[in-house]
């Protein structure tokens, strides 16, 4: 039998404890008190507005849970808000970047190259797609989730009258970030705090919480895991050539405004108590009403078009009696949508992180419905 003496234990005792101290390392780290920034919550909200000139690449993953349903020709809408989402980024300027998202099924590349051009590249079809064309409004992509863009597009939609106030400071993706509450006044919206934490020095955005009225965890969290401010190289966001074994293909950008244009009488100047908005340039026919996350939208659909989301929707949704006809109204944790039917006109779209009782209240005003 072999006697291990106590200056022996003692140096395997001091082994082990330094392994399990190298171990628990990245948590004591990522636990450590991060201190308080030293700039005001005015300061840090303009800064992070501004940050859209910072170069930076990382890893980041957004979690949400916004409980969409199956509606047509929205697939892709309804897993990225329902799930987690990877992605690496390669951010140099708003006109040059590239964000690659990662999923079981393999890899698809989005690439902004200027203005104009938008170049998909999806690994498992082996196929490199250019959208050309310019956009007034367009559907959600993985990219929107990045934490600086989604950051600085829920601080302008916020707009000028919600209260901000400095919170503690937090470890993101390796950086002592700081962060602010944005909160509204507005008994109109669902939405009750944003929280987004931010590189000091730069503003740009590195974790961003919303949370919803009725929900405890917030309803959509995304956050870097890891960051550089190191500028990519134009390489790196270039989009690859074509190869001979490479599909390539050219994309157009539906006419928006030729669809939606025209399926309605003009909308009114007020909705529900709530004035109109400035509205999105191209889209007459669109209207915005309130303001920052009491926010809505009026879309006028086509009959056609109307009528197949409407049947959906109604199959997801809750029926409600409006005057004398009836409206289906899908109430998710962050976004109202109502779908309004008229005699012998549009199917009226209304939605906005707002409650089903605003929605109502607006859809009872629309002129087809007065």
């Amino acid at each position: 039998m072999r006697v291990v003496s106590s200056q022996a234990h003692r140096r395997w005792a001091i082994v082990a404890a330094g392994t399990a101290l190298l171990c628990a390392l990245p948590a004591v780290v990522s636990a450590w008190p991060v201190p308080g920034p030293a700039l005001s919550a005015g300061q840090l909200r303009a800064r992070m507005m501004a940050s859209a000139r910072v170069a930076y690449q990382g890893y980041a993953e957004s979690n949400a849970d916004l409980g969409l349903p199956a509606l047509p020709d929205i697939g892709d809408i309804s897993s990225l808000l329902d799930g987690s989402t990877d992605q690496y980024a390669w951010y140099r300027s708003a006109d040059q970047w590239r964000a690659d998202v990662l999923t079981t099924a393999g890899e698809t590349d989005t690439y902004q190259y200027g203005d104009l051009s938008t170049f998909e590249w999806d690994y498992g079809s082996n196929m490199l797609t250019q959208i050309v064309g310019t956009e007034p409004v367009r559907l959600p992509r993985a990219a929107d989730l990045l934490p600086p863009e989604l950051g600085r597009r829920l601080l302008s939609y916020a707009g000028k009258h919600a209260r901000v106030s400095v919170l503690p400071g937090l470890r993101v993706g390796g950086v002592d970030a700081a962060g602010i509450r944005l909160e509204t006044p507005s008994a109109a919206t669902i939405v009750t705090a944003v929280d987004i934490w931010a590189d000091p020095r730069t503003g740009l955005p590195l974790e961003v919480q919303v949370f919803c009225r009725g929900q405890a965890a917030p309803v959509l969290v995304s956050q870097f895991l890891e960051v550089s401010f190191a500028q990519p190289s134009v390489a790196t966001i270039t989009p690859p050539e074509p190869g001979p074994t490479t599909g390539f293909d050219i994309a157009g950008l539906p006419d928006v405004e030729r669809i939606l244009h025209g399926y309605g009488p003009p909308l009114p100047a007020s909705l529900g108590g709530t004035s109109r908005a400035a509205g999105v340039a191209g889209l007459p026919d669109v209207a915005a009403y309130g303001s920052g996350f009491g926010r809505f939208a009026v879309i006028p659909l086509p009959r056609g078009a109307g009528a197949t989301v409407l049947q959906a929707a109604t199959a997801a949704g809750t029926t409600v009696q409006l005057g004398s006809g009836t409206a289906v109204v899908i109430q998710t944790p962050l976004l109202t949508v109502l779908l309004a039917p008229t005699l012998g006109g549009p199917v009226y779209l209304l939605t906005g992180t707002v409650t089903a009782a605003t929605l109502e209240r607006a859809a009872l005003q629309l002129p087809d419905n007065a």
